[in-house]
């Protein structure tokens, strides 16, 4: 084989070597951002979180069938509401959480909607723990 050869070789080896460093550095730095901020491509599937959420306020709420149904039901028109609207308009969504939660907590009982309030305080003071730690 002449140098010429050689060179071709070594050139092709050079950019085959920085298109699979290319790669190991996007995995590993796609790794470590989930590792942080906790988010997945790979995560739940659509409405499975949603489902959970119920469940975790039947448990946590001692909802009845009637109430969890209208729990499933004022979020669904909630996920639909926030499609129609464009991610630009953020502030709206937390106009739209505090819509939601007014809507559950009239169709919860004194008590339920005591730790409905607790548990939605904890959730807030975690969102902004998050932001905060975000915003470092």
């Amino acid at each position: 084989m002449n140098n010429s050869g050689k060179v071709k070789i070594q050139v092709w080896l050079m950019i085959l070597l920085v298109f699979l460093l290319g790669g190991v550095t996007g995995a590993s730095i796609d790794h470590l951002y989930n590792a942080k901020y906790g988010t997945s491509r790979s995560g739940p599937p659509p409405g499975s979180r949603r489902q959970a959420m119920i469940e975790k306020m039947r448990t946590d709420l001692e909802l009845n069938d009637q109430q969890v149904t209208q729990v499933r039901n004022i979020f669904e028109e909630t996920r639909k509401e926030s499609q129609r609207r464009s991610a630009v308009e953020c502030p709206v969504f937390k106009e739209m959480r505090e819509k939601t939660r007014q809507q559950i907590g009239a169709i919860l009982t004194s008590e339920q909607k005591r730790k409905y309030d607790e548990i939605n305080a904890r959730h807030d003071a975690e969102r902004e723990k998050e932001r905060n730690e975000n915003n470092r």
